[in-house]
């Protein structure tokens, strides 16, 4: 697996981008395989015209970000794109759940069974990788650790 992570500002525009086609048309299938609910709960709802209602998923996961006890950080919105390596076998949507939860337990951001940690979800648009969004916001209010997350992800 080969890890990347990028802090952004607007959880919304991410999650815009990995439901849409992608650059080239790229994206197909766009759906959850884990998070910090039930998948099944989360995924976006479908609109008449086959794109997704994004809405309540970008709610749900910016709500603990009003919440923070103190000022937070300036780019809230922490995603880690996963990749399988060259060779590797096709993972199923469970497998890529376990990966992704893997990683943000190894991170420190939603370990095992920490309620109140960050909320998270991890998309999956290609047979080759997931992405995974998640607020840099507990929902008890207070800020995560994310030192070293860099390294953390390359270990999970």
């Amino acid at each position: 697996m080969i890890g990347k992570v990028t802090r952004g500002t607007d959880a919304g525009r991410l999650l815009y981008y990995l439901y849409g086609p992608g650059k080239a048309n790229e994206h197909t299938d766009p759906h959850l395989v884990a998070g910090f609910g039930d998948p099944g709960e989360l995924e976006p709802e479908l609109r008449p015209g086959g794109s997704r209602d994004l809405r309540r998923l970008t709610a749900l996961l910016t709500q603990p970000l009003v919440a923070l006890a103190r000022p937070g950080y300036a780019k809230p919105v922490w995603h880690c794109s996963v990749r399988a390596a060259p060779g590797d076998r096709l993972l199923s949507d469970e497998e890529w759940g376990q990966v992704a939860a893997g990683i943000m337990g190894r991170t420190g951001l939603a370990p095992e069974p920490d309620w109140l940690a960050v909320r998270w979800v991890a998309v999956r648009h290609a047979a080759d990788h997931i992405h995974i969004v998640a607020t840099l916001a507990r929902q008890d209010g207070a800020r995560p650790a994310i030192w070293n997350d860099f390294y953390r992800v390359r270990e999970a």
